[in-house]
């Protein structure tokens, strides 16, 4: 598969980017991070395709370092709102402030910043895995009513589906697998890892469809 197909199928989060626009001022608040990472996602994606038609390597690497805590921020906010930490504002500080921690020491000390990181995006895959799978159990299991429209089934289901895939890749780029990993295998995980990430672009468009409206009090915090 070509890079510009990649590129066409990536460019499918674009579709929760103008759902987002045009829904904005009338959802629920609470599900504003979705929006936020979505539309950054898009940036990223457009940025990637044009710094490798340049050959601009390290750039890259770097803004996909940023990118990585800036993906973890965003959903742990949002299941911060949804509640899946009781709305404790020092719970959701604690989580993201050791993140950011592992974040500089993983980044600029291990892997370097100018080189793909290694080490911290297999740390917040599994850790936004495991929100993930637990919201789902507290959220959508107990709402039977309506279960399809609920949209947090599709975020949840989307970010399960996509990380345990990019968890698959990613932990074969660490030196404890890295040996024995195949560079063909890592090219048929990454043809998986961009037909995924084209199906949870659409479970994420649908989700935007299905947001409520905006509540009258909502913890932003």
């Amino acid at each position: 598969m070509n890079s510009e197909v990649l590129f066409i199928l990536s460019l499918t989060i674009a579709v929760t980017v103008i759902i987002g626009v045009i829904r904005y001022k009338s959802i629920d608040k609470s599900y504003y991070p979705f929006f936020y990472l979505a539309f950054i996602s898009l940036l990223v994606e457009i940025a990637n395709f044009v710094l490798t038609k340049y050959k601009m390597y390290s750039t890259i690497s770097a803004m996909i370092n940023v990118f990585d805590y800036l993906e973890f921020f965003f959903y742990t906010w949002l299941f911060h709102l949804w509640g899946l930490f009781n709305y404790k504002k020092k719970i959701y500080l604690f989580i993201i402030g050791i993140f950011f921690i592992c974040w500089l020491v993983l980044t600029f000390f291990a892997d370097g910043f100018t080189k793909t990181g290694v080490y911290f995006p297999v740390l917040y895959t599994i850790a936004l895995l495991f929100f993930a799978v637990t919201a789902f159990n507290k959220f959508v299991i107990p709402d039977r009513q309506a279960i399809f429209k609920n949209p947090k089934l599709w975020i949840l289901l989307g970010v399960i589906i996509f990380f345990t895939f990019y968890l698959l890749i990613a932990s074969t780029y660490l030196s404890v697998f890295g040996k024995n990993t195949s560079s063909g295998l890592r090219r048929n995980l990454q043809g998986i890892i961009s037909y995924s990430n084209l199906i949870v672009n659409l479970m994420f468009a649908t989700a935007a469809l299905w947001i409520p409206k905006k509540k009258n009090f909502t913890r932003l915090f």
